[in-house]
């Protein structure tokens, strides 16, 4: 099936690269690409024609949803290029258009395993912020807090796999922005040692100055 995607994240993920943004044939949708491994794996730049955020790629391919992570696609045959690129000013439209704008349920940096259980919503969100700090903490992740106008106190401890700022040395401060968050496939194994609780941890992928 012929695919044209207007790339709204291009993170880091372990191995190479996790591309992902909106159908433009059905924009209230996602389309993440992963590797054709059955594992939903990391891509390499040049599979996505070494395309970078807001730009526009086509190519074949086919669903492959994993967990809930339902928007997954492979690519086939090598056949993705990248046709032209967008300014920032599509963010406004992205935003309107797309039709998840919400944080899973809770304004924590994680989902229990009840609360990924029920997850029956987009594994990818849009989420207009302010007052965003991006830094390293104190076990040397980077890490993301803001403010949202659903929340009723600040989000904070968020990862960050956006490669502008994952492993940069400096502290960043924006007074608004656009972020790309997501939530992964499926629970991680690891529990916490006091609780025994397991936990399905959200990601920043994208993050916009506004």
């Amino acid at each position: 099936m012929r695919k044209r995607v207007l790339l709204l994240a291009v993170s880091c993920k372990t191995g190479g690269l996790c591309p992902g943004g909106l159908d433009l044939d059905e924009p209230s949708k996602w389309i993440r690409i992963v590797k054709d491994d059955g594992h939903a794996g990391a891509i390499q730049g040049r599979e996505i024609d070494f395309a970078k955020p807001l730009d526009i790629i086509e190519f074949d391919g086919r669903p492959m949803p994993q967990g809930k992570q339902q928007e997954n696609w492979v690519i086939d045959n090598n056949s993705c290029r990248k046709t032209e690129s967008k300014t920032q000013d599509v963010l406004d439209w992205v935003f309107e258009k797309y039709s998840y704008t919400n944080f899973w349920g809770n304004y924590k940096a994680f989902l229990n395993e009840e609360e990924f259980n029920a997850v029956n919503m987009p594994s990818e969100s849009i989420l207009k912020v302010s007052e965003v700090d991006i830094y390293r903490n104190n076990n040397d992740k980077w890490k993301i807090d803001f403010n949202w106008h659903k929340a009723k106190f600040r989000i904070k401890g968020i990862s960050v796999t956006d490669p502008d700022f994952y492993g940069n040395n400096d502290s960043v401060h924006f007074d608004n922005a656009y972020i790309v968050t997501s939530i992964p496939k499926e629970i991680d194994d690891w529990a916490h040692p006091e609780t025994g609780e397991k936990r399905a941890y959200k990601f920043v992928s994208k993050i916009y100055k506004i």
